[in-house]
């Protein structure tokens, strides 16, 4: 689903990007970078995350949005090259090979795919087994969601179990979880390798 222009202010502040690129950091020295060759990024927005792994990390990275004006601005402020590389993407339905991967990052995506767990199909399809899955995001009290679900069509609502049993019945084990927040939503970070 494509952002609002107020999401979009919001996502898109440099601050917002460097904070994602810290986040990436420290997962990659916890799990060490000498096997990530080819990564697949859902949500790129502005693409510094990609930008950072591409030209940092010397990955072939594959940035994508499903908000095509996202994808204009990445290749503005971080022009592709041999590694670097951006496009429009629905992270539901992927037109990516199987097993292409061996990371994906997907970075406060979730909450905007409705149909989430077609997503978390997808990112299993074409990760590597053996490969891994950043995943931060957002998860719902039940009672909201029992609430809004009537009424929200454009958004991926869920309960923190409701994702993990969807990793869990795709085969990723998680690795690393960390709650950043509680209030009012409750901010979750992954690291999930696929078995």
């Amino acid at each position: 689903m494509a952002m609002t222009g107020i999401e979009k202010r919001f996502v898109n502040r440099a601050g917002k990007g460097k904070n994602n690129i810290e986040k990436i950091k420290q997962r990659l020295e916890a799990i060490g970078e000498n096997n990530i060759h080819e990564v697949l990024e859902l949500g790129c927005g502005t693409g510094s995350v990609s930008a950072y792994l591409a030209n940092s990390c010397s990955m072939h990275v594959y940035g994508t949005d499903f908000d095509p004006e996202q994808v204009k601005i990445a290749r503005r402020v971080n022009p592709e090259n041999s590694h670097l590389h951006f496009g429009v993407e629905d992270a539901s339905n992927l037109t990516c090979k199987d097993n292409q991967f061996d990371l994906v990052v997907s970075q406060n995506v979730f909450h905007h795919v409705p149909d989430w767990r077609k997503a978390v199909r997808e990112i299993s399809r074409v990760l590597k087994s053996g490969g891994y899955l950043f995943w931060l995001d957002l998860s719902f009290p039940n009672l909201l969601i029992r609430i809004t679900k009537p009424f929200v069509k454009n958004y991926g609502l869920y309960t923190f179990d409701d994702v993990q049993a969807e990793f869990n019945k795709h085969h990723f084990e998680s690795i690393y979880y960390k709650r950043l927040s509680q209030v009012p939503f409750s901010h979750h970070h992954l690291v999930l390798e696929k078995l």
